[in-house]
């Protein structure tokens, strides 16, 4: 294959990428739209599956969405924001506490009794939708890939789990970290220690660590699909790819 048949294939399976994942076409004629589409796509990630959705009602519906709408702006704010310090692995750590906090305080008030965004879910949105820039080769200058956070989900800590990582348990195919699910993770600090064990994994294999959550993610995802068809083969139901 020549490099021009290589550039135009790896355009064209960018557009593919990004049209099926975000909806919209050419990341360089629509930048705005492609980022709303992104943050979007990211928040789906973090609330589909998660306490998020535990707490909403259609009483809630107005005032979920108006946080919605508030948080949305301001990660695309914070991503994009150039007075920020960003230049060290510390200096991007207080930066992202800093922005899951903000991101959980858009949802102050949505909810009398109990908020309905966790660090599990902060984490998760702001980590999608910088791992969604990655991916496209369109983080901001200042956002290394190298410092990027490793999105806690489900797959993560099954990995961790797999490789017997301290505080990550299993029951029942649903895994926990300290007696918790990824999305009810509350306590930051909580969230950052598995930031840390990655860390360590990442450096010892040579990778960033967003690279190894995305090979993990991908292994712990066959590694279900494979489960899920070899337990429906045991029903005689026949499991279609």
């Amino acid at each position: 294959m020549s490099n021009e048949q290589f550039d135009k294939q790896s355009k064209a399976l960018r557009e593919f990428f990004i049209f099926t994942y975000f909806k919209t076409k050419e990341y360089e004629n629509n930048h705005n739209d492609l980022i709303q589409n992104i943050i979007k796509k990211a928040y789906n990630d973090a609330t589909m599956m998660g306490a998020y959705n535990t707490f909403i009602s259609k009483e809630l519906y107005d005032e979920s969405y108006l946080a919605y709408c508030n948080a949305t702006k301001l990660i695309i704010e914070e991503i994009y924001n150039v007075k920020v310090n960003r230049s060290t692995q510390e200096s991007f750590d207080k930066w992202y506490k800093k922005t899951c906090g903000k991101i959980i305080g858009c949802y102050d008030g949505v909810n009398s009794n109990k908020s309905i965004i966790t660090n599990g879910n902060a984490q998760k949105w702001l980590n999608m939708a910088l791992k969604y820039l990655w991916l496209l080769g369109a983080l901001p200058i200042d956002i290394k890939e190298e410092r990027l956070h490793a999105p806690i989900d489900s797959y993560i800590l099954q990995k961790l789990w797999n490789l017997k990582a301290e505080g990550v348990t299993c029951s029942a195919d649903t895994f926990y970290y300290k007696g918790n699910s990824w999305s009810k993770i509350s306590d930051y600090d909580d969230y950052f220690d598995l930031q840390k064990v990655i860390r360590v994994m990442a450096k010892q294999g040579g990778k960033t660590v967003i690279e190894l959550e995305n090979e993990a993610w991908i292994e712990m995802a066959i590694k279900r699909k494979r489960s899920l068809a070899h337990k429906r083969e045991m029903k005689g139901v026949k499991y279609e790819t």
